[in-house]
């Protein structure tokens, strides 16, 4: 059903004083600003009605309302103004990666911090999975009586290092051919697809004579498999404390464990993968494993491909407004610098 100019009037009024107080909206503090002058009386019958369509709900100890689920996601997609970050505010974020190493594990570490510290919620950041993750380079090199350092690479500028204990030593020259030996068999390949083909070359019977090749695929595939592919970074789960929403102990607890609920989340930021821009999944409407909680995601690239989400969590009445344009900056920024 559409809602009048009037109705929407009174709804967006009344989700912004929430947002701000997190405290139920009377009629009388709605009559203060509405531009047309509504007299009290008057706010009361239209906020009945909004609540009768499900729009507004009124909790049980006071007389004001608060907006549904249903009214935020109306009011976030069709009434929400939302303004590009200024000047001051995109410097303040760069300045957060000055000094950064040019590492894609240590920016998405610090992505997430810097998301919690901005908007003063959760920062969350879905690293690339092994199908996004394009092989560039990998290397054993020695580093004392049976030990390597093994050495992967992505296009990215992912870096995953592992020590490898072996059974029997092995020489330059011999290091230099399973070097040069795993670089020809995983070129342009994905990290996945590399997983696979260690797997096949064990099972392969020809590969099983060749000593030096079966050891080759050996530690490839020890060291593939401790490459990190769709892990969530999650900082600032205490920062949800301060947060009217979840000052009750019961429902921190509940907030906690959902996000410990780490696969659950892992799917939602997976489904912003699937378009361009920034997503919102408000509270339970989205399968989020609890009400009450919203998540702001946009996905970051790598050569023109999407190959991971980042965003933020916060509670239902999170000032949107605010945490939209400093998540898609973020993403863009992200971006740029995983490119560099």
């Amino acid at each position: 059903m559409i809602l009048s100019s009037r109705d929407r009037d009174v709804l967006e009024i009344l989700i912004a004083d929430y947002i701000a107080s997190a405290q139920p909206v009377g009629s009388s503090a709605i009559a203060k600003r509405h531009p047309a002058h509504l007299s009290p009386a008057t706010i009361r019958s239209i906020m009945s009605d909004l609540e009768e369509r499900g729009y507004l709900a009124k909790p049980h100890t006071s007389a004001g309302r608060i907006p549904t689920e249903h009214a935020l996601r109306f009011y976030v997609d069709r009434m929400l103004n939302v303004r590009d970050l200024d000047a001051h505010e995109q410097e303040r974020i760069r300045a957060q990666y000055q000094g950064a190493e040019v590492n894609i594990e240590v920016l998405l570490r610090r992505t997430s911090k810097i998301l919690s510290a901005i908007s003063r919620y959760a920062g969350i950041v879905a690293s690339p999975h092994a199908e996004q993750l394009a092989f560039k380079h990998i290397e054993f090199l020695p580093l004392s009586r049976r030990r390597l350092l093994g050495i992967f690479v992505a296009q990215n500028g992912m870096v995953q290092n592992r020590i490898i204990e072996c059974d029997e030593e092995f020489t330059y020259p011999e290091l230099e051919r399973i070097n040069n030996y795993c670089n020809r068999v995983f070129l342009g390949l994905t990290l996945s697809e590399a997983r696979d083909k260690a797997r096949v070359e064990l099972a392969d019977e020809q590969t099983r004579y060749d000593r030096m090749f079966m050891r080759a695929m050996l530690m490839s595939q020890q060291l593939l498999d401790e490459v990190p592919d769709g892990e969530l970074l999650i900082e600032g789960e205490e920062k949800l404390l301060g947060t009217p929403a979840f000052a009750h102990i019961d429902a921190l607890k509940h907030v906690l464990d959902a996000i410990d609920e780490k696969h659950r989340i892992l799917e939602l930021l997976d489904r912003s993968r699937e378009n361009e821009g920034v997503k919102i999944f408000i509270g339970a409407e989205s399968g989020f494993p609890i009400e009450g909680m919203s998540m702001v995601t946009a996905p970051y690239h790598h050569g023109g491909k999407i190959i991971g989400t980042l965003g933020v969590i916060g509670p239902t009445r999170m000032d949107y407004s605010r945490v939209i344009p400093i998540v898609d900056f973020t993403s863009k920024l992200i971006s740029d610098l995983i490119n560099a």
